[in-house]
């Protein structure tokens, strides 16, 4: 089946948080924390800085819904009492998920990531072109907010691979697989992406067998 335009950008999304997650495979605590440089971030800081901006860009899209679905959006940017509410959690708990170790906000990350794309993939086309606010003075459309989580994790990908290799730990030729592996499965994931219900087996059947392989994989290292 054909994916409606916010799905597409979701299943983009989605290839993105699969190939972070195959980016990091076998990473103990102790190299998560350690930074390539004096003064730059080490890996668990990147990560914490994607989810809570995973976090920030879907807490700006469901208000900016939230607004035009009931007829009263307005330019402002939401409350400290909105965010909280439709964040889920309050500052305090926000703060300490963004210092929790890396395999901590991973866990988190594996049940709220499949939340964001539950929740956002009925976006109409419409409503794509709606406006939304967030820090920048101009009101970006919601299209453009969606095409922004992709964005950022390519940009803080690549930061991550490059810190990998300064501290000794670029991937081996295994790792390199495993990575094209991860990509097979967002790519039959995304094919479902706001489908209630898949007719077609075959896609089914091949996502089903990707992602039991990926488990496997992943169990193991």
């Amino acid at each position: 089946p054909k994916l409606a335009p916010a799905q597409h950008i979701l299943s983009q999304y989605h290839a993105a948080y699969l190939d972070l997650q195959a980016a990091l495979l076998g990473l103990s605590t102790e190299n998560s924390d350690k930074p390539p440089a004096e003064g730059e971030w080490p890996v668990r800081k990147v990560y914490s800085h994607i989810l809570g901006a995973d976090i920030g860009f879907t807490a700006i899209i469901r208000y900016a819904l939230e607004c035009h679905r009931k007829g009263n959006w307005a330019p402002e940017r939401m409350s400290d009492e909105d965010a909280d509410r439709i964040v889920g959690m309050t500052d305090e708990e926000y703060e300490k998920l963004m210092d929790d170790s890396l395999e901590n906000m991973q866990k988190f990350h594996r049940i709220f990531h499949p939340e964001i794309i539950q929740d956002l993939s009925q976006i109409s086309d419409k409503e794509l072109d709606l406006p939304s606010t967030f820090w920048e003075e101009t009101r970006f459309p919601i299209r453009h907010r969606l095409h922004r989580y992709e964005a950022h994790y390519t940009q803080h990908i690549i930061q991550i691979d490059k810190t990998l290799v300064a501290i000794g730990q670029a991937p081996s030729e295994s790792k390199r697989l495993i990575r094209k592996i991860y990509a097979a499965l967002a790519e039959a994931e995304g094919k479902m992406i706001g489908a209630e219900k898949m007719d077609d087996e075959v896609i089914v059947a091949t996502a089903s067998s990707i992602k039991e392989r990926t488990e496997e994989i992943r169990g193991l290292l």
